[in-house]
């Protein structure tokens, strides 16, 4: 994952230098609503793991900030790399987990609306108290639609679908709130949607 990584920083600033065209940067800010897809895990068969099950099962909603720059390759179409802090996971405390990601989109402008997708890569930045639980990063596809207006103002709606599993091989966690219940084999992938609203410098 450090080698995707890497490369598709090295790819990012081949394209920035390689294009002769107008560059322009901008930055952007939203709410996110998150959830972990194909969440699966084993638990101890206590009496307190159906309630802590329960408490599993809630969304989060956060919130996401980060900027962005925007290379032009046709009239129509570009390469705009973004820098993004992104609040994801789940509901409950010891699941609400924050990336740095790094979204690689094409975006394809069709008069003031435009469409974009592509592949990101996510870092692990912070977790309450269970960070040896989760992986250090994770990679996702992401799809969206947007409307820039005159103004330079846009705004966005995103969804972004997690590749990869964010849980550490072999691993547990034990509820204290929980009377001591114990997770076991932890499986799951981010789930995003984000509505946001920018602005083009």
């Amino acid at each position: 994952m450090k080698k995707l990584l890497l490369s598709t920083i090295v790819f990012s600033l081949f394209v920035f230098t390689a294009v002769n065209a107008q560059v322009t940067s901008g930055f952007k800010a939203g709410i996110n609503f998150s959830d972990v897809n194909s969440f699966e895990f084993s638990n101890d068969g206590s009496s307190a793991a159906n309630t802590i099950k329960d408490q599993l099962d809630g969304k989060r909603t956060g919130y996401f900030v980060g900027f962005l720059v925007d290379i032009p390759l046709t009239e129509k179409l570009s390469f705009v790399p973004e820098f993004i802090f992104s609040q994801q996971g789940k509901n409950l405390e010891s699941f609400r987990l924050d990336y740095l990601n790094l979204p690689l989109g094409l975006k394809l402008e069709i008069s003031d609306l435009y469409v974009n997708l592509g592949p990101q890569i996510g870092v692990r930045v912070w977790n309450p108290d269970r960070s040896g639980e989760f992986a250090n990063f994770e990679a996702s596809a992401f799809g969206g639609i947007g409307y820039i207006f005159k103004s330079n103002i846009f705004i966005e709606a995103r969804y972004t679908l997690g590749l990869t599993d964010i849980f550490q091989d072999n691993n547990s966690t034990t509820f204290s709130n929980g009377g001591g219940t114990t997770f076991s084999n932890l499986e799951g992938k981010n789930a995003v949607i984000q509505l946001g609203v920018g602005y083009r410098l």
